[in-house]
């Protein structure tokens, strides 16, 4: 089975999640300032998309995913859309338009991924058993 068979969602999400923490480490004072956020939330949108894509990955590239993983990365990004949510409407009145828009479309991103790993639980079972 050559790799592109064996790529899946929990690549792109990890990618994803772990490729906007960095960024946001790395960008941090220029993030804080076109986003019109405080430092310490910037700091801690990087921390949790690291975590996160981190998790992830290590799902994606697994051979011994189950039920409860799979679930629990479900859980985190619609936990994570409400955090988005939280942010956007806690600064609403004072971050930057583009910001806010940002945060926006990760929640909407993270709840597109949520639906679709929910819906594909058993093939991304099925995907780590296959030698």
């Amino acid at each position: 089975m050559n790799i592109m068979n064996k790529l899946n969602v929990l690549h792109l999400d990890g990618s994803a999640g772990l490729t906007m923490g960095m960024l946001l480490f790395l960008l941090q004072d220029w993030v804080a300032s076109l986003y019109r956020l405080p430092d310490p939330t910037v700091h801690f949108l990087a921390t949790a998309n690291v975590c996160y894509g981190v998790y992830a990955l290590t799902l994606a590239f697994s051979n011994r995913r189950n039920s409860a993983s799979i679930s629990l990365l479900v859980t985190a990004n619609i936990i994570w859309a409400v955090v988005c949510v939280a942010i956007v409407l806690h600064y609403f009145q004072t971050a930057s338009l583009i910001g806010l828009a940002f945060i926006c479309m990760e929640g909407i991103f993270v709840i597109v991924l949520a639906l679709f790993e929910w819906k594909s639980r058993r093939e991304l079972l099925e995907i780590c058993h296959v030698t």
